[in-house]
């Protein structure tokens, strides 16, 4: 008969092992269980502190793992230096398929902008993949001249990579400053400006603007003085008054000058049948005729230089009489025009 040690012993082993394995099972999650997908990418950065087992997130949410890391050289015959990332994806959130490189499903959210970047997760520093959708047009794919073996998503510049190539490009621009010329500038600068304040007299030049404001307010003064002054007022009522009579005599000479010179060619005809009729009366007095012909083509002469005289004259009334009309309405809208020239501009908003 065994030993019942022996036989315990073994019970214990076997027993432990049960448990052992159930244990992994449990704390993995299943994973040894669970179908996954296998997606590739190309880093062109350094990947410190993503290990094998690092997760792969999409927005924060687990989809899988990372399976292996290596260089595009150990995997393709290829000059390229990348650095290749396996990532198995265990959940089904995406609606396309991941395991079929030509799918066109897959192709299309590619060109949408699916990206992997690396991101760092706390102060640890670890780092894990981040895959999201970012401007394909910003972050173009890297260029392989090999096929890939499993989907290629490709990979963006993590957010350490591009603010150290900010600060790279701003201590570049920062060293091709010549500080020493610029400083020398600001020195002289700053010299010639001390010089201007040493010699102004700002004392003197506050006085003489307070003296200014003085007689600024003075003037105000004075101005609003006479405008308002009864002097003001009774010119603008003679003014008005005048061009009031004026309006009157022009209207009552207006008519018979008029008629005067709607008259004139009836007399003119007049003259004329009237040195006709002379005619015939003084056809036996030839050198009476002659005179009196020649006095009545004088005649005749004289009153049409008088007729434009008299139209001009008219027609000079008729401006007066224009002018005085246009000066009345301007005092009346602006009363500072009369003594002191021409009426403000015209409103901008009225001239349009």
């Amino acid at each position: 008969m065994e030993n019942p040690s022996y036989f315990k012993l073994g019970l214990f082993i076997i027993i432990a092992t049960i448990l052992c394995v159930t244990g992994i099972v449990l704390l993995g999650g299943g994973a040894l269980f669970k179908k996954k997908d296998i997606i590739e990418t190309y880093i062109d950065e350094s990947v410190q502190g993503l290990d094998i087992g690092s997760p792969i997130k999409f927005r924060g949410v687990p989809i899988g793992q990372v399976d292996k890391i290596t260089l595009t050289s150990a995997e393709y015959r290829t000059q390229h230096r990348y650095v290749l990332v396996r990532a198995g994806i265990t959940t089904n959130m995406f609606h396309f398929p991941l395991n079929d490189p030509r799918s066109a499903n897959f192709l299309a959210q590619v060109q949408r902008g699916l990206r992997v970047r690396l991101a760092p997760q706390g102060l640890t520093g670890t780092a894990y993949l981040e895959a999201d959708y970012l401007d394909p047009a910003k972050n173009p794919p890297l260029s392989i001249d090999w096929q890939p073996d499993h989907p290629y998503v490709p990979s963006a510049r993590s957010r350490i990579t591009q603010l150290t190539d900010a600060l790279e490009r701003i201590l570049d621009n920062v060293e091709q400053v010549d500080l020493q010329r610029l400083i020398g500038t600001m020195e002289n600068s700053l010299d010639t400006i001390n010089k201007v304040a040493a010699s102004a007299n700002f004392e003197k030049i506050s006085a003489q603007s307070i003296a200014l404001l003085g007689e600024v307010r003075e003037s105000n003064r004075q101005l609003q003085s006479v405008l308002t002054g009864p002097d003001m007022k009774k010119a603008l009522s003679d003014a008005s008054i005048a061009a009031g009579t004026a309006r009157e005599i022009l209207e009552k000479a207006d008519k018979p000058l008029t008629q005067l010179v709607s008259d004139l060619p009836k007399t003119a005809e007049s003259l004329n049948r009237l040195v006709q009729r002379l005619d015939k009366v003084t056809a036996e007095l030839p050198e009476t005729n002659v005179q009196a012909r020649e006095t009545l083509q004088r005649l005749n002469r004289l009153v049409a230089n008088q007729q434009r005289d008299i139209e001009k004259t008219v027609e000079n009334l008729r401006s007066a009489s224009e002018g005085m009309k246009e000066v009345i309405d301007n005092s009346k809208k602006y009363p500072s025009q009369v003594l002191f020239g021409a009426p403000p501009p015209p409103s901008k908003v009225m001239g349009r």
